[in-house]
């Protein structure tokens, strides 16, 4: 008998000291969470509990809650009394002024309010990881993105004045009419393709601009910090940056055009190959960034990710600079951990590409012809920044059915 309850007492602390371990590992700094996919444990090492404070810290916990009792896993928005969670992104919308309040990240209040000045509130509504706020004549829309890069975009069809009311602790500065704004170990960037004028004053930033886009995005909380996210803000400026695409668990994925008449498709998705269809009205060279996670695709230390692009092996080159400043169509990327990957690529030109990203073997020959589709063809519409992003879950069936068999 006594042996059995040494046994018992040994088994129960062996138990306690995993604890700290697997919630680390598992739902991430809020707990609770359900997302084993795109973020849920890195988050947990960016910014500790110090650093959830306020509404948007209220609002994450709940909205785990929810998510976890209802089965929600990976991006998009569920819904309650006004508010909206996601995986990543919280928030409100005021029904009298269309105005966004209490804005967090991963629970991080970042902004107490966005506010579109005369703008006529109409309605709000939500497609997987996209909520769409738009006023009554159409002349002004807000986008906010359920995903790792935590993306707003605002429309406009004619002047308006845009500002962000930052939260206690939040900090913004401008270089070469870029906004940085920065709240602990977050990072975030805003932009406007059209400004008139930009000012920072008692804890707001205005935007005065003509018709166009100002674009929120942060540096992905899932992947390695870098410093080629300021450059790629400065690229939509000059409307070169063309889109990005999120892949997570249960094969949800978030796609953003960021240039006008960008075009991005998935065609087909397995653990060892991605394949996308790319084309732009503009022939010009576009940069499309990529975060992928290994619940999606899966890859080990011994195999390597190449991107082709028609088929081709793509040039890749070995630090974003050097993408910034190539002339042919290229890519680099970069690993964490052998759990997720951060890539972007630079095509030259631009009618229908076919581009595939391929886990391979050091010594795998390139394909010779893409794979068949494997799922439904999801495609993002051809306007400036305004996304599909459409995690099904049926994709994510078929997806665990396929890794089963």
């Amino acid at each position: 008998m006594k042996r059995l309850i040494k046994m018992t007492a040994f088994l129960l602390a062996v138990v306690m000291l995993a604890v700290p371990v697997f919630g680390q590992m598992g739902g991430g700094m809020m707990g609770g969470g359900t997302d084993g996919g795109m973020g849920s444990g890195t988050g947990s090492g960016m910014m500790g509990s110090d650093m959830m404070r306020g509404k948007a810290k209220d609002m994450m916990n709940r909205g785990n809650e929810m998510r976890s009792t209802q089965g929600m896993m990976g991006m998009g928005f569920m819904h309650s009394q006004g508010s909206s969670y996601g995986n990543y992104v919280t928030f409100s919308v005021d029904n009298n002024t269309g105005a966004v309040m209490d804005y967090g990240i991963l629970g991080v209040t970042i902004f107490d309010s966005i506010k579109v000045a005369g703008f006529n509130f109409k309605d709000s509504t939500t497609m997987g990881a996209l909520t769409r706020i738009i006023n009554r004549d159409g002349s002004s829309v807000i986008q906010l993105h359920d995903n790792p890069a935590a993306v707003i975009n605002i429309g406009t069809k004619a002047s308006a004045t845009i500002t962000f009311d930052l939260a206690d602790g939040v900090n913004a500065s401008k270089e070469d009419n870029i906004v940085r704004i920065e709240a602990g170990n977050l990072t975030a960037f805003i932009v406007s393709t059209n400004a008139t004028s930009i000012n920072i004053t008692a804890g707001e930033v205005r935007f005065e601009s003509g018709r166009g886009n100002a674009v929120f995005r942060a540096v992905p909380v899932n992947m390695p910090a870098d410093g080629m996210h300021q450059r790629f803000m400065g690229e939509m400026m000059r409307n070169r940056a063309g889109a990005e695409v999120s892949i997570g668990v249960s094969d949800k994925y978030s796609i953003i055009n960021y240039s006008e008449g960008m075009n991005v498709m998935i065609r087909s998705m397995d653990r060892n190959r991605m394949s996308m269809t790319i084309n732009s009205t503009d022939p010009s060279g576009k940069f499309i960034i990529m975060n992928l996670d290994n619940s999606s695709m899966m890859w080990n230390q011994r195999q390597r990710v190449r991107l082709y692009l028609d088929n081709k092996p793509m040039r890749q080159v070995m630090t974003a600079e050097e993408l910034y400043d190539a002339r042919e169509s290229s890519f680099w990327l970069t690993m964490s951990g052998g759990n997720r990957m951060q890539a972007m690529m630079y095509i030259a030109n631009f009618s229908e590409r076919v581009v595939d990203v391929v886990v391979e073997e050091e010594s795998t020959p390139a394909p010779t012809s893409t794979e068949a589709p494997v799922k439904t063809p999801v495609s993002t519409p051809a306007a400036p920044g305004f996304e599909v992003a459409l995690g099904l879950l049926g994709a994510g069936v078929a997806y665990r059915l396929r890794r089963k068999s």
